[in-house]
């Protein structure tokens, strides 16, 4: 059966929405958050730096324990209405900051924006591809979180100059717009399943032409797979956590120190934002490299490269570095950061296959989200116990060396 004009214009609506996700949920909304720190934080002197930071805290947490119940969400509101709700929740929160006047505020809009965006991040947009593309569906989740950098980096100086000219309330109301613009427009073109339409996936009909047996093979594991129940049980979804937790935890606590590093080189404030920029550019672009491999070769050589590459920067750190080298390693910290988000779609559709999808990409995007909420705590106790951030690089090695272990060892199936 070929697949219908209609069967492929929704698909390509799919994909586009799941790009506007990243962009306007991620990348405009979401990323840019810390941009209005310091403007509020001047209107609020009575806040200490520590207590408005734990708004991203919470942010971080409510965000993984939410995904945990994105499988469930899935199956009884459908995809497109999980991210309507999440949609609507971040427009809900945006006009919260606009009108804060309190800490109270603040912390209540920080865990709407936290429940929100486990409902619009990349486990349901990796939902929504794995649903309308049959194959190549790594290749779609790598371009889609390009968007999330691209929208990033757009509107993160935009917001800047916005809170400058008409001030921070008016900005978020604002970005409240644009996310309301968004989820108008998904709700009205985007539909969930292609079953729903009486049509197949895109590039279904390239599959059943070829008739290959490993096509046969994956064909099988798509359309049975395993369910939540049954992946409890097995080695591989315990590898899975323990190598993703480990990941998010080691790369992002890096992340977190590479500009207050430098900044302790005797460096300023702007060579230490600089500093971040090898990291953002190389976070950009190789999501859809990551994806692209991942599409042709085993899933877990990409885990692997990507983890070991980023494991140089562990080495590099241990060696008290330069300026120069602080560079290689926001560079080598943004492979760790696009391996992380990028191949854990891939990963959990080639182990446990599509039949209760939603339900895996949710469990382990909060395990992920987990590990990035307390990965600065974890490298900071470090530093203040021995006095430096080299003593957790004898720690995060051994445990980089565990995760390429464990993937090489779990992550063994047949390419979806």
């Amino acid at each position: 059966m070929q697949n219908s004009a209609k069967g492929k214009r929704f698909g390509i609506i799919a994909f586009i929405t799941v790009c506007l996700i990243q962009f306007v949920y991620t990348g405009v909304v979401y990323n840019p958050l810390s941009v209005y720190t310091g403007t509020i934080l001047a209107e609020f002197p009575e806040f200490t730096r520590s207590q408005y930071a734990l708004c991203f805290t919470m942010m971080s947490f409510i965000c993984a324990i939410a995904n945990l119940f994105l499988g469930k969400l899935v199956a009884l509101i459908k995809s497109r209405g999980v991210v309507v709700l999440g949609g609507t929740l971040l427009v809900i929160s945006m006009f919260i900051y606009a009108n804060a006047k309190s800490l109270a505020m603040f912390y209540i809009a920080a865990l709407i924006v936290g429940i929100a965006f486990a409902f619009v991040a990349s486990a349901i947009g990796a939902t929504i591809i794995n649903k309308w593309f049959f194959k190549h569906s790594g290749t779609f989740v790598g371009i889609s979180l390009l968007f999330s950098g691209v929208g990033g980096t757009i509107f993160s100086p935009v917001i800047g100059s916005w809170i400058e000219s008409v001030g921070w309330r008016q900005s978020f109301v604002i970005v409240g717009i644009i996310a309301a613009v968004c989820t108008a427009l998904i709700g009205i073109f985007f539909r969930s399943d292609p079953e729903a339409l009486g049509v197949k996936p895109m590039f279904y009909e390239e599959t059943a032409e070829a008739g290959k047996e490993e096509d046969a093979g994956k064909n099988e594991a798509i359309e049975t797979g395993m369910t939540i129940k049954e992946g409890v049980r097995t080695f591989r979804f315990w590898a899975v956590i323990l190598v993703y937790l480990i990941v998010a935890i080691i790369v992002y606590s890096i992340m977190s120190i590479i500009s207050v590093y430098v900044q302790d080189l005797g460096y300023s404030a702007a060579e230490a934002g600089a500093a971040l920029a090898p990291m953002n550019i190389v976070n950009m672009f190789m999501p859809f490299v990551i994806g692209f491999l991942a599409d042709h070769m085993d899933t877990r050589w990409v885990v692997v490269g990507g983890t070991a590459l980023f494991s140089v920067a562990l080495f590099i750190l241990l060696t008290g570095p330069s300026l120069a080298l602080v560079y290689v390693v926001a560079a080598l910290t943004g492979i760790g950061m696009a391996t992380g988000r990028s191949t854990l779609p891939m990963v959990t559709r080639q182990l446990f296959g599509t039949k209760d999808y939603a339900s895996f990409i949710g469990v382990f995007v909060g395990v992920f989200s987990g590990g990035i909420a307390i990965g600065s705590y974890v490298i900071a106790a470090f530093y203040d116990a021995f006095g430096n951030y080299a003593s957790a690089m004898y720690a995060y090695i051994p445990a980089a060396v565990v995760a390429i272990v464990l993937t090489i060892i779990a992550f063994r199936g047949k390419r979806a």
